[in-house]
Protein backbone atom coordinates (compact mmCIF):
# COMPACT_ATOMS: atom_id res chain seq x y z
CA UNK A 1 0.00 0.00 0.00
CA UNK A 2 1.23 3.16 -0.93
CA UNK A 3 -0.21 4.87 2.42
CA UNK A 4 -0.05 3.95 5.71
CA UNK A 5 -3.19 1.72 7.12
CA UNK A 6 -4.35 5.11 9.18
CA UNK A 7 -3.90 7.27 6.33
CA UNK A 8 -5.60 4.94 3.71
CA UNK A 9 -8.40 4.50 5.90
CA UNK A 10 -9.06 8.34 6.15
CA UNK A 11 -8.93 8.89 2.61
CA UNK A 12 -11.55 5.90 1.92
CA UNK A 13 -13.81 8.17 4.00
CA UNK A 14 -14.61 10.17 1.02
CA UNK A 15 -14.25 13.13 2.99
CA UNK A 16 -12.86 14.91 -0.45
CA UNK A 17 -16.87 15.03 -1.07
CA UNK A 18 -17.12 18.26 0.69
CA UNK A 19 -14.46 20.20 -1.52
CA UNK A 20 -16.89 19.78 -4.52
CA UNK A 21 -20.31 21.56 -5.32
CA UNK A 22 -22.37 18.15 -5.68
CA UNK A 23 -23.20 18.46 -9.74
CA UNK A 24 -19.51 18.91 -10.29
CA UNK A 25 -18.82 15.71 -8.01
CA UNK A 26 -21.57 13.63 -9.88
CA UNK A 27 -19.79 14.45 -13.15
CA UNK A 28 -16.28 13.73 -12.29
CA UNK A 29 -18.39 10.17 -10.76
CA UNK A 30 -19.53 9.67 -14.50
CA UNK A 31 -16.12 10.73 -15.88
CA UNK A 32 -14.67 8.05 -13.49
CA UNK A 33 -17.52 5.37 -14.80
CA UNK A 34 -17.14 5.79 -18.39
CA UNK A 35 -13.66 5.07 -18.30
CA UNK A 36 -11.88 8.69 -18.83
CA UNK A 37 -9.60 8.33 -15.87
CA UNK A 38 -5.91 7.02 -16.01
CA UNK A 39 -4.68 4.85 -13.83
CA UNK A 40 -3.37 6.87 -10.96
CA UNK A 41 0.43 6.96 -9.96
CA UNK A 42 2.19 8.20 -7.21
CA UNK A 43 5.13 10.02 -8.62
CA UNK A 44 6.46 11.25 -5.57
CA UNK A 45 5.36 10.92 -1.83
CA UNK A 46 2.32 12.32 -1.22
CA UNK A 47 1.53 13.31 -5.07
CA UNK A 48 -0.14 11.71 -7.39
CA UNK A 49 -0.75 12.59 -10.90
CA UNK A 50 -2.85 11.19 -13.63
CA UNK A 51 -4.68 12.42 -17.02
CA UNK A 52 -8.72 13.10 -17.01
CA UNK A 53 -9.79 12.18 -21.08
CA UNK A 54 -11.83 15.15 -22.04
CA UNK A 55 -11.82 17.76 -25.33
CA UNK A 56 -8.29 17.82 -24.59
CA UNK A 57 -6.21 15.06 -21.82
CA UNK A 58 -6.44 17.20 -18.75
CA UNK A 59 -3.28 16.75 -16.43
CA UNK A 60 -4.02 16.36 -12.75
CA UNK A 61 -2.29 16.50 -9.56
CA UNK A 62 -3.33 15.76 -6.45
CA UNK A 63 -1.26 16.00 -3.13
CA UNK A 64 -2.45 13.77 0.32
CA UNK A 65 -1.04 14.36 3.36
CA UNK A 66 -2.39 12.13 5.91
CA UNK A 67 -5.21 10.63 4.14
CA UNK A 68 -6.09 13.94 3.02
CA UNK A 69 -6.38 16.19 0.30
CA UNK A 70 -3.94 19.29 0.58
CA UNK A 71 -3.63 20.65 -3.04
CA UNK A 72 -4.84 20.12 -6.51
CA UNK A 73 -4.67 21.14 -10.23
CA UNK A 74 -5.64 20.74 -12.91
CA UNK A 75 -4.79 21.93 -16.59
CA UNK A 76 -8.13 22.23 -17.73
CA UNK A 77 -9.72 26.19 -18.29
CA UNK A 78 -12.33 25.73 -14.73
CA UNK A 79 -9.76 25.27 -12.64
CA UNK A 80 -8.19 28.28 -13.59
CA UNK A 81 -10.79 30.01 -11.20
CA UNK A 82 -11.47 26.74 -9.13
CA UNK A 83 -8.72 24.49 -8.56
CA UNK A 84 -11.89 21.43 -7.43
CA UNK A 85 -13.22 20.69 -10.82
CA UNK A 86 -15.22 17.96 -11.93
CA UNK A 87 -11.59 16.11 -13.16
CA UNK A 88 -10.47 16.43 -9.84
CA UNK A 89 -12.93 14.85 -8.67
CA UNK A 90 -12.54 11.73 -11.21
CA UNK A 91 -8.79 11.38 -9.96
CA UNK A 92 -9.61 11.32 -6.44
CA UNK A 93 -12.85 8.79 -7.05
CA UNK A 94 -10.58 7.04 -9.32
CA UNK A 95 -7.55 7.04 -6.66
CA UNK A 96 -10.32 5.77 -3.73
CA UNK A 97 -11.74 2.44 -5.80
CA UNK A 98 -8.10 1.69 -7.36
CA UNK A 99 -6.97 1.87 -3.55
CA UNK A 100 -10.01 -0.26 -2.52
CA UNK A 101 -9.43 -3.07 -4.95
CA UNK A 102 -5.71 -2.78 -3.91
CA UNK A 103 -6.66 -3.43 0.11
CA UNK A 104 -9.39 -6.09 -0.98
CA UNK A 105 -7.27 -8.07 -2.64
CA UNK A 106 -4.34 -7.78 -0.11
CA UNK A 107 -6.98 -8.97 2.15
CA UNK A 108 -8.40 -12.02 -0.11
CA UNK A 109 -11.80 -9.86 0.06
CA UNK A 110 -14.32 -10.87 -2.96
CA UNK A 111 -16.01 -8.20 -4.71
CA UNK A 112 -20.09 -7.68 -3.90
CA UNK A 113 -22.52 -9.20 -6.35
CA UNK A 114 -24.14 -6.22 -8.82
CA UNK A 115 -27.76 -5.39 -7.68
CA UNK A 116 -27.78 -2.27 -9.70
CA UNK A 117 -30.46 -3.42 -11.60
CA UNK A 118 -32.52 -4.81 -8.88
CA UNK A 119 -32.47 -1.48 -7.48
CA UNK A 120 -34.09 0.25 -10.48
CA UNK A 121 -36.57 -2.72 -10.60
CA UNK A 122 -37.50 -2.07 -7.09
CA UNK A 123 -38.82 1.41 -7.78
CA UNK A 124 -40.41 0.72 -10.56
CA UNK A 125 -42.20 -2.05 -9.11
CA UNK A 126 -43.01 -0.52 -6.01
CA UNK A 127 -44.81 2.45 -7.92
CA UNK A 128 -46.78 -0.01 -10.50
CA UNK A 129 -47.55 -2.75 -7.59
CA UNK A 130 -47.48 -0.84 -3.93
CA UNK A 131 -49.57 -4.08 -2.57
CA UNK A 132 -47.62 -6.72 -4.25
CA UNK A 133 -45.82 -9.55 -2.36
CA UNK A 134 -41.94 -10.14 -2.75
CA UNK A 135 -40.94 -12.35 -5.55
CA UNK A 136 -39.44 -15.66 -4.70
CA UNK A 137 -36.03 -16.96 -6.32
CA UNK A 138 -38.70 -19.45 -8.68
CA UNK A 139 -40.54 -16.19 -9.27
CA UNK A 140 -36.91 -14.78 -10.32
CA UNK A 141 -36.44 -18.34 -12.04
CA UNK A 142 -40.11 -17.87 -14.48
CA UNK A 143 -39.02 -14.09 -15.14
CA UNK A 144 -35.57 -15.28 -16.76
CA UNK A 145 -36.87 -17.96 -18.73
CA UNK A 146 -39.79 -15.69 -20.26
CA UNK A 147 -37.18 -12.59 -21.04
CA UNK A 148 -34.71 -15.40 -22.21
CA UNK A 149 -36.99 -16.95 -24.49
CA UNK A 150 -38.73 -14.03 -25.63
CA UNK A 151 -35.16 -12.08 -26.78
CA UNK A 152 -33.85 -15.72 -27.93
CA UNK A 153 -30.79 -15.42 -25.63
CA UNK A 154 -27.53 -16.56 -25.14
CA UNK A 155 -27.94 -16.73 -29.04
CA UNK A 156 -26.27 -12.66 -28.54
CA UNK A 157 -25.24 -12.10 -32.00
CA UNK A 158 -29.11 -13.04 -33.04
CA UNK A 159 -30.20 -10.38 -30.13
CA UNK A 160 -27.93 -7.87 -31.12
CA UNK A 161 -29.06 -7.94 -34.83
CA UNK A 162 -32.39 -7.82 -33.63
CA UNK A 163 -31.94 -4.69 -31.61
CA UNK A 164 -29.78 -2.69 -34.21
CA UNK A 165 -32.47 -2.82 -36.61
CA UNK A 166 -35.11 -1.98 -33.91
CA UNK A 167 -32.84 1.27 -32.84
CA UNK A 168 -32.41 2.50 -36.41
CA UNK A 169 -35.51 1.60 -37.93
CA UNK A 170 -36.91 5.08 -37.75
CA UNK A 171 -34.05 7.33 -38.11
CA UNK A 172 -33.82 9.08 -41.43
CA UNK A 173 -31.75 7.78 -43.68
CA UNK A 174 -29.91 11.04 -44.27
CA UNK A 175 -29.86 11.65 -40.60
CA UNK A 176 -27.90 7.90 -40.36
CA UNK A 177 -25.47 8.67 -42.75
CA UNK A 178 -24.37 12.07 -41.37
CA UNK A 179 -24.15 10.48 -37.53
CA UNK A 180 -22.49 7.57 -39.23
CA UNK A 181 -20.06 9.35 -41.01
CA UNK A 182 -19.42 12.43 -38.68
CA UNK A 183 -18.43 10.13 -35.81
CA UNK A 184 -20.74 11.78 -34.07
CA UNK A 185 -22.71 9.61 -30.17
CA UNK A 186 -25.80 9.19 -31.31
CA UNK A 187 -28.67 11.74 -30.41
CA UNK A 188 -31.39 8.98 -30.37
CA UNK A 189 -29.93 6.11 -28.35
CA UNK A 190 -31.81 3.56 -26.33
CA UNK A 191 -30.81 5.16 -23.02
CA UNK A 192 -31.27 8.88 -23.70
CA UNK A 193 -34.14 8.49 -25.60
CA UNK A 194 -35.71 7.44 -21.88
CA UNK A 195 -34.28 10.19 -20.89
CA UNK A 196 -35.26 12.62 -23.28
CA UNK A 197 -38.80 10.71 -22.52
CA UNK A 198 -38.34 11.38 -18.61
CA UNK A 199 -37.19 15.07 -18.88
CA UNK A 200 -40.51 15.75 -20.83
CA UNK A 201 -42.62 14.60 -18.34
CA UNK A 202 -40.61 15.76 -15.53
CA UNK A 203 -39.73 19.54 -16.70
CA UNK A 204 -39.40 21.16 -13.14
CA UNK A 205 -36.58 18.44 -12.25
CA UNK A 206 -33.16 20.52 -12.30
CA UNK A 207 -31.54 17.23 -10.82
CA UNK A 208 -32.47 15.28 -13.52
CA UNK A 209 -31.38 17.38 -16.05
CA UNK A 210 -28.01 18.24 -14.52
CA UNK A 211 -27.44 14.59 -14.64
CA UNK A 212 -28.26 14.32 -18.49
CA UNK A 213 -28.21 11.29 -19.59
CA UNK A 214 -26.74 9.37 -16.27
CA UNK A 215 -29.43 7.22 -15.05
CA UNK A 216 -27.21 4.53 -15.31
CA UNK A 217 -25.10 6.00 -12.91
CA UNK A 218 -27.46 7.50 -10.95
CA UNK A 219 -30.17 4.37 -10.31
CA UNK A 220 -32.93 4.50 -8.04
CA UNK A 221 -34.50 7.67 -8.68
CA UNK A 222 -38.16 7.63 -8.60
CA UNK A 223 -38.34 5.62 -11.73
CA UNK A 224 -42.30 5.22 -12.60
CA UNK A 225 -42.18 3.98 -16.42
CA UNK A 226 -40.72 1.90 -18.09
CA UNK A 227 -39.49 4.10 -20.83
CA UNK A 228 -37.45 4.60 -17.95
CA UNK A 229 -35.77 1.71 -17.03
CA UNK A 230 -32.17 1.88 -18.57
CA UNK A 231 -32.58 -0.64 -21.63
CA UNK A 232 -36.13 -1.17 -20.72
CA UNK A 233 -37.57 -5.03 -20.23
CA UNK A 234 -33.78 -6.30 -20.35
CA UNK A 235 -33.44 -4.31 -17.30
CA UNK A 236 -35.67 -6.55 -15.58
CA UNK A 237 -33.80 -9.84 -17.44
CA UNK A 238 -30.39 -8.11 -15.36
CA UNK A 239 -32.76 -8.11 -12.16
CA UNK A 240 -33.45 -11.43 -12.56
CA UNK A 241 -29.84 -12.59 -13.19
CA UNK A 242 -28.78 -10.42 -9.83
CA UNK A 243 -31.94 -12.23 -7.35
CA UNK A 244 -30.17 -15.68 -9.00
CA UNK A 245 -26.62 -14.83 -8.31
CA UNK A 246 -26.46 -15.85 -12.43
CA UNK A 247 -22.66 -14.37 -13.53
CA UNK A 248 -22.83 -16.15 -16.58
CA UNK A 249 -26.40 -14.52 -17.37
CA UNK A 250 -24.25 -10.95 -16.28
CA UNK A 251 -21.87 -11.44 -18.50
CA UNK A 252 -23.77 -11.89 -21.50
CA UNK A 253 -25.93 -9.03 -20.86
CA UNK A 254 -23.08 -6.66 -20.02
CA UNK A 255 -21.51 -7.66 -23.20
CA UNK A 256 -24.92 -6.77 -25.42
CA UNK A 257 -24.74 -3.77 -23.58
CA UNK A 258 -21.19 -2.84 -24.55
CA UNK A 259 -21.95 -3.97 -28.25
CA UNK A 260 -24.79 -1.61 -28.12
CA UNK A 261 -23.33 1.25 -26.53
CA UNK A 262 -23.33 5.08 -27.79
CA UNK A 263 -23.50 7.32 -24.89
CA UNK A 264 -20.79 7.60 -21.94
CA UNK A 265 -22.59 6.40 -19.25
CA UNK A 266 -22.95 2.61 -20.70
CA UNK A 267 -18.84 2.49 -20.39
CA UNK A 268 -19.82 1.91 -16.79
CA UNK A 269 -20.34 -1.77 -17.94
CA UNK A 270 -16.86 -2.34 -18.92
CA UNK A 271 -15.98 -1.95 -15.12
CA UNK A 272 -18.86 -4.01 -14.26
CA UNK A 273 -18.19 -6.84 -16.19
CA UNK A 274 -14.74 -6.89 -15.83
CA UNK A 275 -15.52 -7.37 -12.43
CA UNK A 276 -17.87 -10.51 -12.56
CA UNK A 277 -15.91 -12.12 -15.03
CA UNK A 278 -13.02 -12.46 -13.44
CA UNK A 279 -10.95 -15.51 -15.18
CA UNK A 280 -13.14 -15.18 -17.91
CA UNK A 281 -12.77 -11.50 -18.58
CA UNK A 282 -10.23 -12.62 -21.83
CA UNK A 283 -12.75 -14.72 -23.22
CA UNK A 284 -15.61 -11.92 -23.05
CA UNK A 285 -13.23 -9.42 -24.18
CA UNK A 286 -12.24 -11.86 -27.14
CA UNK A 287 -16.10 -12.49 -27.95
CA UNK A 288 -16.87 -8.91 -27.61
CA UNK A 289 -14.24 -8.05 -29.85
CA UNK A 290 -15.34 -10.57 -32.52
CA UNK A 291 -19.07 -9.51 -32.72
CA UNK A 292 -18.16 -5.48 -32.68
CA UNK A 293 -15.52 -6.10 -35.82
CA UNK A 294 -18.36 -8.79 -37.79
CA UNK A 295 -21.31 -6.28 -36.67
CA UNK A 296 -19.99 -3.40 -38.03
CA UNK A 297 -19.42 -5.28 -41.69
CA UNK A 298 -23.49 -5.95 -41.65
CA UNK A 299 -24.99 -3.41 -39.68
CA UNK A 300 -25.86 0.27 -39.40
CA UNK A 301 -23.49 0.19 -36.58
CA UNK A 302 -22.43 3.75 -34.89
CA UNK A 303 -19.27 5.18 -35.11
CA UNK A 304 -18.49 6.26 -31.96
CA UNK A 305 -19.19 3.43 -29.07
CA UNK A 306 -17.73 4.98 -25.65
CA UNK A 307 -18.05 1.45 -24.15
CA UNK A 308 -15.75 -0.40 -26.51
CA UNK A 309 -13.62 2.91 -26.41
CA UNK A 310 -13.27 2.28 -22.98
CA UNK A 311 -12.34 -1.31 -23.26
CA UNK A 312 -9.45 -0.65 -25.76
CA UNK A 313 -8.05 1.99 -23.72
CA UNK A 314 -7.75 0.10 -20.91
CA UNK A 315 -6.25 -3.29 -22.53
CA UNK A 316 -4.54 -0.88 -24.84
CA UNK A 317 -5.56 -3.19 -27.81
CA UNK A 318 -3.83 -1.21 -30.52
CA UNK A 319 -4.78 -2.83 -33.67
CA UNK A 320 -8.00 -3.60 -32.97
CA UNK A 321 -8.28 -0.05 -31.55
CA UNK A 322 -6.47 1.12 -35.36
CA UNK A 323 -9.54 -1.21 -37.20
CA UNK A 324 -12.53 0.87 -34.96
CA UNK A 325 -10.84 4.26 -35.89
CA UNK A 326 -10.65 3.32 -39.83
CA UNK A 327 -14.06 1.79 -39.95
CA UNK A 328 -15.63 4.95 -38.03
CA UNK A 329 -13.76 7.75 -40.25
CA UNK A 330 -10.55 8.13 -38.24
CA UNK A 331 -10.69 12.20 -37.68
CA UNK A 332 -11.55 13.21 -33.71
CA UNK A 333 -12.34 9.39 -32.88
CA UNK A 334 -8.31 8.25 -33.51
CA UNK A 335 -6.90 10.94 -32.30
CA UNK A 336 -8.73 10.52 -28.78
CA UNK A 337 -7.10 7.35 -29.20
CA UNK A 338 -4.03 7.90 -30.55
CA UNK A 339 -2.14 7.47 -27.10
CA UNK A 340 -3.35 3.66 -28.12
CA UNK A 341 -2.92 3.29 -31.64
CA UNK A 342 0.46 4.22 -31.42
CA UNK A 343 1.77 1.54 -29.70
CA UNK A 344 1.28 -0.28 -32.78
CA UNK A 345 4.40 0.13 -35.16
CA UNK A 346 2.22 -0.15 -38.31
CA UNK A 347 -0.99 1.49 -37.05
CA UNK A 348 1.05 4.63 -35.66
CA UNK A 349 2.28 5.19 -39.26
CA UNK A 350 -0.71 4.92 -40.98
CA UNK A 351 -2.74 7.16 -38.66
CA UNK A 352 -0.01 9.88 -38.41
CA UNK A 353 0.33 9.27 -42.11
CA UNK A 354 -3.77 10.21 -42.22
CA UNK A 355 -3.20 13.17 -40.12
CA UNK A 356 -0.56 14.89 -41.45
CA UNK A 357 -2.24 14.42 -45.03
CA UNK A 358 -5.64 15.82 -43.62
CA UNK A 359 -3.77 18.82 -41.70
CA UNK A 360 -1.44 19.79 -44.70
CA UNK A 361 -4.83 20.31 -47.15
CA UNK A 362 -6.51 23.59 -47.15
CA UNK A 363 -9.31 21.61 -48.72
CA UNK A 364 -9.86 19.01 -45.91
CA UNK A 365 -13.18 19.49 -43.93
CA UNK A 366 -11.38 20.33 -40.93
CA UNK A 367 -11.30 23.57 -42.33
CA UNK A 368 -14.35 24.07 -43.72
CA UNK A 369 -15.70 26.19 -41.70
CA UNK A 370 -13.53 29.95 -39.86
CA UNK A 371 -15.41 29.45 -36.45
CA UNK A 372 -14.00 29.41 -33.20
CA UNK A 373 -15.01 25.91 -32.62
CA UNK A 374 -13.34 24.74 -35.44
CA UNK A 375 -10.18 26.45 -34.84
CA UNK A 376 -10.43 24.85 -31.61
CA UNK A 377 -10.48 21.75 -32.67
CA UNK A 378 -7.58 21.88 -34.82
CA UNK A 379 -5.73 23.15 -31.29
CA UNK A 380 -6.93 20.28 -29.90
CA UNK A 381 -5.32 17.62 -32.46
CA UNK A 382 -1.94 19.43 -32.42
CA UNK A 383 -1.42 19.50 -28.62
CA UNK A 384 -2.47 15.65 -29.14
CA UNK A 385 0.00 15.13 -31.44
CA UNK A 386 2.42 16.73 -29.97
CA UNK A 387 2.88 14.19 -27.32
CA UNK A 388 3.14 11.71 -29.90
CA UNK A 389 5.61 13.30 -32.50
CA UNK A 390 6.99 15.49 -31.12
CA UNK A 391 6.99 19.45 -30.40
CA UNK A 392 9.19 20.54 -33.86
CA UNK A 393 7.14 18.79 -36.01
CA UNK A 394 3.88 20.00 -34.56
CA UNK A 395 5.44 23.99 -35.05
CA UNK A 396 6.38 22.56 -38.41
CA UNK A 397 2.76 21.69 -39.37
CA UNK A 398 1.30 24.61 -37.38
CA UNK A 399 3.73 27.23 -39.20
CA UNK A 400 2.45 25.18 -42.44
CA UNK A 401 -1.75 25.62 -41.25
CA UNK A 402 -1.32 29.24 -40.64
CA UNK A 403 0.35 29.95 -44.02
CA UNK A 404 -2.43 28.21 -45.93
CA UNK A 405 -5.23 30.53 -43.48
CA UNK A 406 -3.48 34.18 -43.03
CA UNK A 407 -7.07 35.79 -42.61
CA UNK A 408 -8.24 33.10 -40.13
CA UNK A 409 -6.63 35.05 -36.45
CA UNK A 410 -8.73 32.45 -34.47
CA UNK A 411 -6.89 29.62 -35.88
CA UNK A 412 -3.41 31.39 -35.34
CA UNK A 413 -4.61 32.21 -31.93
CA UNK A 414 -5.44 28.63 -30.97
CA UNK A 415 -2.00 27.50 -32.48
CA UNK A 416 -0.15 30.14 -30.87
CA UNK A 417 2.19 27.92 -28.69
CA UNK A 418 3.24 26.17 -31.62
CA UNK A 419 3.82 28.94 -34.29
CA UNK A 420 6.15 32.17 -33.74
CA UNK A 421 4.59 35.63 -33.67
CA UNK A 422 3.29 37.16 -36.78
CA UNK A 423 2.57 40.14 -37.98
CA UNK A 424 -0.90 41.07 -39.21
CA UNK A 425 -1.80 39.24 -42.25
CA UNK A 426 -2.38 41.45 -45.52
CA UNK A 427 -6.14 42.64 -46.04
CA UNK A 428 -7.09 40.75 -48.98
CA UNK A 429 -10.70 39.27 -49.23
CA UNK A 430 -10.82 35.37 -48.41
CA UNK A 431 -14.31 35.15 -49.00
CA UNK A 432 -15.71 32.21 -50.87
CA UNK A 433 -19.36 30.98 -51.93
CA UNK A 434 -18.54 27.79 -50.06
CA UNK A 435 -18.73 29.06 -46.94
CA UNK A 436 -22.63 29.84 -47.38
CA UNK A 437 -23.02 26.06 -47.34
CA UNK A 438 -24.53 24.75 -43.90
CA UNK A 439 -24.53 27.84 -42.61
CA UNK A 440 -21.44 27.34 -40.54
CA UNK A 441 -22.60 24.25 -38.92
CA UNK A 442 -19.32 21.83 -39.01
CA UNK A 443 -21.36 18.64 -38.14
CA UNK A 444 -21.15 17.20 -41.17
CA UNK A 445 -18.23 16.05 -42.32
CA UNK A 446 -17.15 12.83 -44.79
CA UNK A 447 -15.19 10.43 -44.33
CA UNK A 448 -12.92 11.20 -47.50
CA UNK A 449 -10.52 8.31 -49.38
CA UNK A 450 -9.41 6.19 -46.75
CA UNK A 451 -6.27 6.12 -44.59
CA UNK A 452 -2.90 8.15 -46.08
CA UNK A 453 -4.90 9.99 -48.77
CA UNK A 454 -4.52 13.42 -49.64
CA UNK A 455 -7.69 15.43 -47.96
CA UNK A 456 -9.70 12.00 -46.37
CA UNK A 457 -11.04 14.11 -43.30
CA UNK A 458 -12.94 11.77 -40.85
CA UNK A 459 -15.50 13.39 -38.39
CA UNK A 460 -16.31 16.14 -36.59
CA UNK A 461 -17.12 14.01 -33.32
CA UNK A 462 -18.19 15.42 -30.13
CA UNK A 463 -15.96 13.03 -28.38
CA UNK A 464 -17.19 9.91 -26.65
CA UNK A 465 -17.61 10.86 -24.32
CA UNK A 466 -17.21 14.60 -24.63
CA UNK A 467 -18.84 17.25 -27.18
CA UNK A 468 -16.56 18.48 -30.23
CA UNK A 469 -17.33 21.40 -32.00
CA UNK A 470 -19.86 21.71 -34.48
CA UNK A 471 -21.96 18.47 -32.55
CA UNK A 472 -25.34 20.41 -31.21
CA UNK A 473 -24.37 18.72 -28.12
CA UNK A 474 -23.70 20.69 -25.02
CA UNK A 475 -20.27 19.94 -24.05
CA UNK A 476 -19.09 18.58 -21.07
CA UNK A 477 -16.30 19.86 -20.78
CA UNK A 478 -17.68 23.67 -21.25
CA UNK A 479 -16.97 25.99 -18.08
CA UNK A 480 -20.15 25.73 -16.53
CA UNK A 481 -19.71 23.32 -13.64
Amino acid sequence: MPMSDADLDEFLRGSYYNLFKPHVYERGRAYYAAGKVDLPQEIVDGLWHTVVRGNDDYQVDVRLRRGKVVSAACSCPYAQHSAYCKHVAAALISMSEWLQRQRDRAQGTEPGFPWDASDVVHWYASSQFSSAPRLTDDDWRVVKHIFETLYRLPDLETIFRRMELELFRNEDREERRRRRYSGQVSTETLTQHRETLYRKRHPGNKVERNFANMRILVPGVGISHMDELPHTWMTILEAAYEHLHDAEGLRLLYSYYILIAQTDPEAVYVGRLRAISGEHWEEDRAEIIRLQTKCRRFGPMPAVNPAYERLLREDRLSKEAFDYCRSGGMGDIAMRLLDVIVQDPESRENTLRYFRNVLKDPDSDIYKHKDKASAERVGRWMRKLDTVIGYDEVCALSEHIVGMFLQRKELRECLADYVAEVNEPPDFDDYDESDLDNGGNDSEIGIGNGIGAAGAEGDSLPGAPDAESGSGKESEDADDE
